[in-house]
């Protein structure tokens, strides 16, 4: 994310991280200096030219106070540095730039176990769904595997905009629970995924809670199903980019969500009387309204999770 600067606008002793530094040659010859410049609401490219590099004090890592002034060059702002120094290394940590982040859950549908033919039905009874006893809850469960099942919500929210949207499949607008989120209709699946792919494609960190396990397959799934293009590699277990918090917080096994939302003292999205388990049932009776609530709280308690496991358990110094 850019920082927002205007062109010709003076900078007169504003702090920088400094990420990257490289010397550079302009068509003449001459050495210059070009670097990208950090701080919490983005980052920015900025030169130092032949003649200001006396007067500059540069170094990766560290936080530097600049004089100078930004140019538009063919539509992309920078800053030109006429002079900067280093000040207190000390303050590095709060000028690095957050990287856009999204906190995402995706809620699904199943077709009706009586539509399913015969080596379907078997194959969620005495395979998938073999550990169930009871045959009559297993039959109810086609929603969770995406070979029977489709995508038909998906909340998102960005913990540091502190704004979310909704993709939900439905008829008609709703109005979000939420001040803060915004709710678009899909008609089809197709449109659905399409829509947030281009939504995700823009993002640089994905945190969702069973994400490696339960979200990101299911709508690589479907989007394959429905022939939509995955725009970026999506790894398991994936490090700096993907956060499974079920992954992060979990004793001898994970816990459910609702339950460390009651420990950590986080608003519970299922207080609301709505569960996963309720979203067949609402589906059918074009609740729209209700499964568009539930998962932008559920997307919003994973986000308030992330940002105290970021600060407080995530081993960052």
């Amino acid at each position: 994310m850019t920082i927002k600067f205007g062109p010709n606008d003076v900078i007169r002793d504003e702090h920088f991280l400094v990420t990257k530094k490289e010397v550079r040659q302009t068509s003449k010859g001459d050495d210059y200096l070009q670097l990208e410049l950090s701080r919490p609401e983005g980052i920015i490219e900025a030169k130092i030219w032949n003649n200001n590099l006396s007067q500059c004090q540069v170094e990766i890592g560290k936080v530097i106070e600049i004089k100078g002034k930004t140019q538009d060059y063919k539509g992309q702002i920078s800053l030109i540095v006429d002079s900067c120094q280093i000040i207190n290394s000390e303050e590095a940590q709060d000028y690095k730039s957050a990287p856009k982040t999204m906190v995402f859950d995706i809620e699904t549908v199943g077709k009706k176990f009586e539509d399913l033919d015969e080596v379907e039905q078997d194959y969620l009874i005495n395979n998938l769904e073999k550990g169930e006893a009871d045959k009559e809850v297993a039959k109810k469960k086609t929603g969770l595997y995406s070979i029977f099942g489709m995508v038909c919500a998906i909340g998102a929210y960005n913990p540091n905009t502190r704004k979310g949207v909704v993709l939900l499949l439905g008829e008609n607008e709703l109005k979000p629970e939420k001040e803060n989120y915004t709710y678009k209709i899909f008609k089809t699946e197709k449109d659905l995924l399409t829509g947030f792919w281009e939504i995700a494609k823009e993002y640089e960190l994905f945190v969702t809670y069973n994400g490696d396990n339960f979200d990101f397959p299911y709508l690589q799934i479907r989007s394959g199903v429905n022939r939509v293009k995955v725009p970026f590699e999506i790894k398991k277990w994936g490090g700096d980019k993907f956060i499974d918090l079920q992954n992060k917080i979990r004793q001898s096994h994970g816990f459910k969500l609702e339950m460390l939302c009651k420990a950590f003292g986080i608003e519970n999205p299922k207080e609301a009387g709505v569960h996963g388990g309720d979203i067949n049932e609402l589906f059918d009776k074009k609740d729209y309204q209700k499964i568009a609530d539930y998962v932008a709280r559920d997307a919003f308690s994973t986000s308030e999770l992330y940002l105290i496991w970021d600060e407080y358990m995530s081993g960052k110094i």
